[in-house]
């Protein structure tokens, strides 16, 4: 296999990926996308609007359009950072919490189902493999 069939391939398990955990979310009336976000502001708390665009890896505008939506739609809310007034603070809602401990269920059944094809020895040969060129990357 060349590097192109190889690049070829990662690219058509991410997109797999993101399809099967948007199916396995869709009750839930978010984007696979918007899990994430809400991953991230249960894990760190209130989160600046910079600091959620580097984590996320996403352009500005698109950032703030989805928490726009996610803000329309009840999950979070924003506010000024009272240190600083030109910095927007992300932070979810009790709807936001409530779903994210919801879909964590069905994120760990996803989890599961898209993993069982590996042993634990390959799972352990993936993870070092994508840690090390992960690495390089950076």
């Amino acid at each position: 296999m060349n590097n192109r069939e190889l690049y070829g391939n990662i690219r058509d398990v991410y997109h797999l990926l993101q399809k099967n955990l948007d199916k396995a979310i869709e009750q839930y009336d978010i984007s696979y996308v918007q899990f994430g976000v809400i991953q991230v502001l249960a894990k760190s708390g209130k989160v600046s609007m910079s600091k959620l665009i580097e984590n996320m890896g996403c352009v500005p505008s698109n950032m703030t359009t989805m928490i726009q939506r996610m803000k329309r739609d009840g999950y979070v809310m924003t506010e000024k950072n009272p240190n600083d007034q030109r910095e927007t603070l992300v932070y979810l809602t009790k709807k936001g919490e409530e779903t994210k401990k919801q879909v964590d269920v069905q994120y760990s059944d996803f989890l599961k189902e898209n993993c069982v094809c590996f042993t634990k020895e390959e799972e352990g040969l993936l993870e070092a493999l994508l840690l090390k060129w992960k690495k390089h990357l950076n």
